[in-house]
């Protein structure tokens, strides 16, 4: 008896004890979002937090940020376009920023499915989109699939396919597939921008720490992680090449997080596409974003002329 006991003890009851202890999820997305500055709208999936600045006349940016950080972190982008006469669009994917936390169906049909409805319900076409990591997969899945509606694309540092991480396997065991993702991906998450908190508002920084306690958040880490979201889109980059869409991509030579060979591979499909080399890894963009941002916007106006 005492040696089931301690094997329960082992395997169930300080698992249990060390999930409970391990917990940071407090708040509710309604009062997270209280005060946020954003426009909300009851999509076909959840409520999406967006923004929608500039002239209603002027030549519309949609903007879709990465796997992480939401939309906040593109505030100087938007003021250069802004600047620039454009009307721009951001908002925060699912399970991110301000925006509901998902967690059915957590695929890249969502992600797509999320941008094109709020793109309908803005009443915008013609568009030009920017995606950034995991945004690029959305904006290149959504691309492929309406080309008719899109008239210039950009990427930075685009996900094409992600790496097969075994240890994520775990996260589909009860229990400890959950103290897998409380315990050591969303930790992991957060030390992401080690280094580059001087380079980040407090208002940013903030932000991104606290929306890991939105509850429901590590759940949809989980589904998102686990499901097809950041699977390979070269195909989709195949269809939009052969659509000869005007295109733009900024990446990092030595990026640990995105295989630039990938990148490079995805660049090919495309017809004379703009193609800007960095380096300075994935965040190579930190500290230098209304210069990257004006960058686009002057490729825009040689590619288009």
């Amino acid at each position: 008896m005492k040696k089931v006991f301690f094997l329960l003890s082992i395997f169930i009851l300080i698992p249990v004890c060390l999930y409970l202890a391990l917990n940071k999820e407090n708040i509710d997305i309604n009062e997270f979002r209280l005060n946020s500055g954003y426009e909300e709208v009851k999509l076909s999936d959840g409520i999406t937090s967006y923004k929608d600045i500039g002239g209603k006349n002027n030549k519309v940016i949609v903007l879709v940020h990465g796997a992480t950080f939401g939309s906040l972190a593109y505030e100087e982008y938007v003021d250069v376009f802004v600047e620039n006469n454009y009307r721009v669009i951001t908002y925060d994917q699912y399970g991110r920023g301000y925006s509901d936390r998902i967690h059915n169906d957590v695929s890249i049909e969502l992600m797509e499915r999320q941008l094109k409805e709020l793109i309908d319900y803005c009443g915008v076409g013609d568009i030009i989109l920017y995606g950034v990591s995991f945004g690029a997969a959305v904006v290149a899945k959504y691309a492929a699939n309406n080309p008719e509606k899109i008239s210039f694309v950009g990427y930075q540092v685009p996900l094409i396919n992600s790496a097969n991480i075994p240890m994520l396997s775990i996260a589909n065991i009860p229990l400890y597939g959950d103290l897998l993702i409380r315990g050591f991906l969303v930790p992991g998450i957060l030390k992401r921008i080690e280094g580059y908190e001087d380079l980040m508002s407090k208002k940013l920084l903030d932000h991104y720490i606290g929306q890991f306690s939105v509850k429901g958040t590590e759940k949809f880490f989980k589904k998102f992680f686990l499901g097809n979201a950041m699977g390979d889109r070269l195909k989709d980059h195949s269809i939009i090449g052969d659509k000869s869409i005007l295109s733009y991509f900024a990446y990092a030579e030595d990026d640990i997080e995105i295989d630039s060979r990938l990148v490079e591979e995805a660049i090919k499909k495309y017809n004379n596409p703009i193609v800007k080399k960095y380096t300075g890894g994935h965040f190579f963009s930190s500290g230098i974003e209304r210069e990257l941002a004006q960058e686009f916007i002057d490729s825009i106006d040689e590619i288009s002329n």
